[in-house]
Order: C-alpha cells, then sequence, then structure tokens
C-alpha cells in the first residue's frame, strides 16, 4: 500500500468540491504535524507521509456512547439518563444526541451525531453556500451564514441551531469531542508507561500516568489501552483513512416495540455509510400509532434519548504496520 495521496473527507463524504479536498487534507495533516514533527512520538506517523504496508493490522476500539462519569455520580437511572438529555457539554464519549418530543412530551425522534466540528468549520471556510444547505436539510429551515458564525465572524460551533439538546443537531461541539482530541490520545498513547518501575497496563492507570484524556470516560481508557498495547509490540500506528469518530450502530436486543414491531427498524443512518455512520436517528414512522415513548428497553419505557445512548455504539480504528520495529522503553508517570 502506498503513501496516501491526501486525507479524505469523513466517511468520504463527496460534498466538497475536488478543489477544496487538498485544503482539507491539509487542515488534518495540520492536526497530525502536532505530534510526528515534534519527535516526542516516534511511533506515530502521518499516512500521508509514510507508506502504510498490506499486512498492516486494524484494531476497532468501540465503546458506549452514554457518558461514563454519569453512571458513577448519579443515584439513579432516572437521574443519569436525565442528566445526560439536559446538557450536551456532559455527552463526552465522543458521540451527542438531541431529543424531539410532541406536544404531550413524548419521544418522537432522538438523532445522534459523531461528526468532528472541524470538518463543518472547514465548509464553513471553504463553500458556504453548502455548509447552509446542509443546515437548511437537517433542520427544515432556511439558515443564512450569519446565523452559523460568532461574533468574531468564524464559524461557532454551538450556534444557535447546534448548541442544542432539543429540536436536532449538527455536529459535536462539547469541549472534547473533536478530531484533535482523538489524534492527540492517540499520538500520546504510544509511549509506554511505568510506575515504580512496574508496567502500567490497567486501563484507567494508564490514563491517569500519562495524562490521556479523561480515566472515567468509555472512550478515552479504551482507546489509549488498544494504542499502547500496539505500541508494546514495537509498532508504528496511526489513525485509519477517512479520518473521523463513527457510530457502531444500536443494540437493539433488549428492545420490544408495540405489535411486534421490530424496533431495529426505526433506526436510520443519515449521514455516512453502514460502516461509517456519522449521524443516525432512531423514529417512528407516523402510520404505525405510537412513539419512540412506547418502546421498551429492558422492560422500562423510553422517557429519555439516554436510554437509547446505552445501547449505541462509537467507534475509532487504529493502523499498526511494522510490528517489532521500534524497541520502546518505558516512561515514568507524566506529572
Amino acid at each position: 500500500m502506498a503513501v496516501l495521496s491526501q486525507f479524505n473527507p469523513p466517511a468520504d463524504l463527496t460534498e466538497l468540491a475536488a478543489d477544496d479536498l487538498p485544503g482539507w487534507s491539509a487542515r488534518v495533516a495540520q492536526i497530525f504535524g502536532r505530534f510526528t514533527r515534534s519527535g516526542d512520538f516516534p511511533q506515530f506517523y502521518d499516512p500521508t507521509e509514510v507508506d502504510t504496508p498490506d499486512d498492516r493490522a486494524v484494531k476497532k476500539v468501540a465503546w458506549t456512547a452514554f457518558p461514563a462519569r454519569l453512571t458513577v455520580d448519579a443515584t439513579s437511572d432516572r437521574e443519569r439518563w436525565a442528566l445526560a438529555d439536559s446538557d450536551r457539554q456532559r455527552q463526552d464519549e465522543y458521540c451527542e444526541w438531541s431529543v424531539s418530543r410532541d406536544a404531550n412530551g413524548r419521544i418522537r425522534r432522538v438523532v445522534f451525531t459523531s461528526e468532528v466540528p472541524e470538518y463543518w468549520e472547514y465548509l464553513f471556510e471553504a463553500d458556504g453556500d453548502r455548509l447552509t444547505e446542509l443546515y437548511g436539510e437537517m433542520f427544515g429551515r432556511s439558515v443564512t451564514l450569519d446565523a452559523l458564525a460568532g461574533p468574531d465572524g468564524s464559524y461557532q460551533r454551538d450556534n444557535a441551531l447546534n448548541g442544542s439538546t432539543a429540536g436536532g443537531l449538527a455536529h459535536l461541539i462539547q469541549d472534547t469531542n473533536n478530531l484533535g482530541a482523538a489524534v492527540a490520545l492517540a499520538a500520546t498513547a504510544t509511549i509506554l508507561r511505568e510506575d515504580d518501575g512496574r508496567p502500567v497496563t490497567d486501563q484507567q492507570h494508564l490514563v491517569r500516568c500519562g495524562q490521556l484524556g479523561e480515566p472515567d470516560r468509555n472512550s478515552d481508557p479504551q482507546i489509549a489501552a488498544a494504542v499502547n498495547d500496539l505500541a508494546g509490540q514495537g509498532a508504528d500506528i496511526t489513525l485509519e483513512d477517512p479520518m473521523g469518530l463513527y457510530i457502531d450502530g444500536l443494540l437493539t436486543g433488549e428492545m420490544e416495540a408495540p405489535g411486534g414491531e421490530d424496533a431495529a427498524e426505526f433506526w436510520t443512518i443519515e449521514r455516512g455509510t453502514q460502516d461509517r455512520t456519522l449521524r443516525a436517528s432512531y423514529e417512528v414512522p407516523e402510520g404505525l400509532g405510537f412513539t419512540v415513548s412506547d418502546i421498551r428497553i429492558g422492560g422500562r419505557p423510553i422517557e429519555f434519548g439516554a436510554q437509547l445512548a446505552d445501547h449505541v455504539q462509537v467507534k475509532l480504528t487504529a493502523i499498526a504496520s511494522r510490528l517489532g520495529s521500534h524497541s520502546p522503553e518505558r516512561q515514568p508517570c507524566v506529572g
């Protein structure tokens, strides 16, 4: 496999004009360059600068979309679900959602996204017309660029349309839910750690020792441990192109819909593909005569979008090549 010619848009989206594709690739390369050019992470590489052999190993890391820290802090399921639904800043597992309800407060639709904000910032700069068109399609209304810009005129991630937990959303806005954070985690996790001379292998201990994100999340410890394990095998490591965090599906085994309907049928991929889903919704067609709130999960009716988040999976894919080409030495804990 040759050196990657350029970084592709998330999920190989085709909305960017051909002339704008190099600009997106340069944006991703800039993120990679923070780690590949410092010399501090010799096992992490930019696939547009270093080739990835055909015999590479592919490591999918998957986790639950519901915020792990809320499970620790809450005293009941209802409390944690309500907290998660109340604020997108609490939805910190590289997946966020928004809930639409009818006049009676029953859930009509829940939309999930794992799409990185950097891509939308680039669209704002490269093709504002396409950006406003996308917003119009998602929110069912006319949208202007001014409505998506902040006081300084640049794109505002948590603009009035995309900042809510109700009525819809476009992409991730939580402070650490972005491509830069995911690349940083993968790069820094290539450093093996030791604590008082003992190898650090426990996921939470590794995150704390190496300051690799948040130890109380589902995502960060699993990503860090998977990458660190590959690094321990002496591999060169990168992330799979097209770069992004992806929704890995909804687990419906515990779900029951009225009339014997298949609960899995109400999950719809709206952006991306089956393998690389960026946006998906859960909605019951009006003609069936019931709503999402009439569906049960584990015997309980759905009252919160967060109940679905308990069963939504998110993923990131790492690539390891040239196993055994490095002999890394363990470093002490940071700080």
